[in-house]
């Protein structure tokens, strides 16, 4: 079995001797001086610290822990697309001991006492802990530039407080009773949250939270329409405000379908503000800045720090199979086989993923290669690459030695394309026939074959759904549409490429898609003993081919 799962579960209660939520609302002499709160120079630093430690290497257990999936948000964002079956290891059982991301593909140490499980919970606390530092500080901006960084903040705290509602929003499945919890989400600090509070802090219904998250991006709205403030894409804009606005109204359409107008409408706001165009086929394909770089296309990002650099624990280490020095030359991600085989071959997108003969594969696509036989010690491009490994995601300038000059790029969190598939897929409710033809026009331009017979709801929705699961494949966005759907993950079938060890089915949802909160949190938080969601993991066998 995978020698990283090795871990004792129980490290958890060592390695956390503090509660994230509670740990939150301890204040510091530096964000409550009245000198930082007078300062933009000082108030910026702090806005700018924010992107560049959410991409930070071993956030939430350390350096000594070695926890390869411990990035940031980064790593959050493999570890959901991990989880929907969809992104998946390509080297087969040769090198699956090394796929960190192997237990949120098939659901296993993440319990409440499972150290996987406390990663996602703590990473988002840490980082809303900073939102609130400035928000506390920043009370009555009067300027410009402080009424930007007041909305830097709130956007992204509302960002991440809409990241944990859907993650920890129980939804039925036929594996867990949610019948209990049903409806619920997370606690809520906020820069008044005393301890005392925190320590007796219930789940917030679902209502409530969005209702919150809302009442930040309204705020971050008003404070950024007409501002004069110049920023770049690491902070989000007012276009990214409307995008997490649809992307939460999204969301709530599964609960009411009137909140399905709401989305389209604010996806409409966040392609228009943002002035973005789509990416075209030489920069999806640049062997050298593809998806590691800003560009017309992307609305938000994140940047990797040169300075928190690592070797194995970073996006470029796990994305990148051309990266010589990571987990992600081992492990090779990519897709299934039959993900692979349902993009047409007259899509160029399925350029980015090597076909099943890798040999031919790089003959004809040597043009989009950084592969070097001599670099790469080896003879031949398949002696390195598994049939289905991924090239989407390239290093810093295409440099596949050098890991402290391949490996400080941009994740990208948010762009343009997001949204129109959000749009199309918002308007597929309510006016089929119209979303259908939105989604031709935008499909040609990746496939110009492209042609859709489909005239339901139903079918479009799931046209739509499969455009954007290639679209915005290994960019952490998926997962919550998968759970939203109640999709299945199907990796285990006869001529699967997927280890035998991670060759999981579903009959819907996974119940692992439901987040559980960590037990040292509970032990802090004493109210949440009897509404944590059902323990989801183990619950479902590995397929075995007969």
């Amino acid at each position: 079995m995978n020698n990283i799962t090795k871990f004792s579960t129980l490290a958890l209660a060592a390695a956390m001797a503090f509660t994230g939520c509670i740990k939150e609302t301890q204040p510091t002499t530096v964000v409550t001086s009245d000198a930082v709160a007078q300062s933009s120079t000082a108030v910026e630093a702090m806005v700018n610290a924010i992107p560049v430690a959410e991409a930070l290497p071993y956030s939430v257990y350390g350096s000594g822990q070695n926890r390869g999936f411990d990035f940031g948000l980064p790593g959050i964002m493999c570890a959901t697309d991990a989880a929907t079956g969809d992104v998946v290891g390509t080297s087969g059982d040769a090198n699956s001991g090394y796929n960190w991301f192997w237990f949120f593909e098939v659901g296993t140490r993440l319990n409440s006492n499972a150290y996987v499980s406390s990663f996602t919970w703590y990473c988002y606390w840490n980082f809303i802990k900073s939102c609130n530092d400035i928000i506390s500080i920043v009370v009555d901006p009067q300027t410009d530039d402080m009424k930007a960084f007041l909305a830097y903040a709130k956007a992204n705290r509302a960002a991440l407080y809409l990241d944990l509602a859907r993650s920890f929003d129980p939804l039925e499945n036929n594996y867990t009773d949610v019948s209990k919890v049903k409806g619920l989400t997370v606690p809520l600090i906020t820069e008044t949250t005393t301890e005392a509070e925190a320590r007796n802090n219930p789940r917030l219904p679902r209502q409530e939270m969005f209702d919150f998250i809302f009442s930040d991006l309204d705020a971050a709205e008003q404070l950024l329409t007409g501002n004069s403030h110049s920023a770049g894409k690491d902070v989000p804009s007012l276009a990214v405000v409307y995008g997490l606005k649809a992307r939460a109204y999204l969301w709530l359409g599964g609960f009411d379908s009137s909140n399905y107008a709401k989305a389209a409408e604010y996806a409409r706001k966040a392609i228009d503000t943002s002035g973005a165009t789509i990416l075209t086929e030489a920069q999806w394909l640049d062997p050298k800045t593809g998806f590691n770089t800003p560009n017309n296309s992307w609305m938000w990002y994140v940047p990797q720090s040169p300075e928190g650099v690592t070797n194995l624990v970073n996006f470029v280490a796990w994305r990148s199979c051309e990266a010589t020095w990571g987990y992600g030359q081992l492990v090779q991600q990519g897709v299934h086989v039959n993900f692979y085989n349902r993009i047409s071959d007259t899509d160029w997108r399925k350029r980015a993923f090597i076909g099943p003969d890798p040999d031919a594969w790089y003959e004809a696509n040597t043009d989009i290669s950084n592969f070097n036989a001599a670099n790469f010690g080896v003879e031949k491009f398949s002696d390195y690459f598994s049939p289905y490994a991924t090239v989407k995601f390239r290093p810093a300038n295409g440099e596949t030695l050098d890991y402290k000059s391949g490996n400080p790029t941009s994740i990208c969190m948010m762009r343009v394309e997001e949204m129109i598939l959000t749009e199309i897929e918002a308007l597929a409710y309510t006016n089929p026939a119209e979303a259908a033809a939105k989604l031709v026009a935008f499909v040609q331009t990746r496939d110009p074959q492209y042609m859709l017979a489909a005239t339901s709801t139903e079918a479009v929705v799931e046209a739509a759904i499969w455009q954007k699961r290639i679209e915005l494949w290994g960019e952490g966005i998926v997962f919550y549409d998968m759970k939203r759907l109640n999709y299945s993950i199907e990796t285990g079938y006869p001529g699967t490429n997927v280890a035998t060890d991670s060759r999981i089915n579903t009959d819907g949802r996974a119940p692992w898609w439901n987040f559980v909160i960590p037990e040292a949190e509970v032990i802090q938080n004493t109210i949440l003993k009897d509404t944590n969601n059902p323990e989801p993991s183990d619950l479902i066998p590995n397929w075995v081919e007969e």
